[in-house]
């Protein structure tokens, strides 16, 4: 269990999931893992994606940021996506971080805090 809003981890996931789908091209991959580190849980979103440049990555989530990487399908994007993303995950007091070379792909990773309170019983509220 993590300490946690249920809306905001459908937001969140479905936000990376989607960008990772939206800027890869036909036939490659999307990978997603959770794991146990340290009392943090920890889920990780990559794709194969184009990666961002250095400057993508000094930019990438600032509201109605556009970066280089375009979306393969033709799809719109608003440039809030990212923002929007960093801003739940801060509000959980979890930490959002962003591995990315030019070239070979993306890896998001969300470290949340581990909880042994059982649903409904979370002493402080989001």
């Amino acid at each position: 269990m993590v300490v946690a809003d249920k809306l905001y981890l459908y937001r969140i996931f479905e936000n990376l999931i989607s960008n990772a789908l939206k800027f890869s091209p036909a036939n490659k991959h999307i990978y997603t893992s959770i794991e146990e580190v340290e009392n943090k849980i920890v889920v990780k979103v990559r794709d194969e994606g184009p990666g961002f440049t250095i400057e993508d990555q000094r930019q990438l989530y600032r509201k109605f940021q556009r970066l280089s990487a375009r979306p393969t399908g033709g799809e719109s994007s608003t440039g809030l996506g990212l923002s929007i993303v960093k801003a739940l995950v801060e509000k959980m007091n979890g930490e959002l971080i962003c591995q990315s070379e030019e070239g070979n792909g993306a890896t998001f990773i969300v470290k949340l805090e581990q909880s042994d309170e059982l649903p409904g019983k979370i002493s402080r509220p989001f």
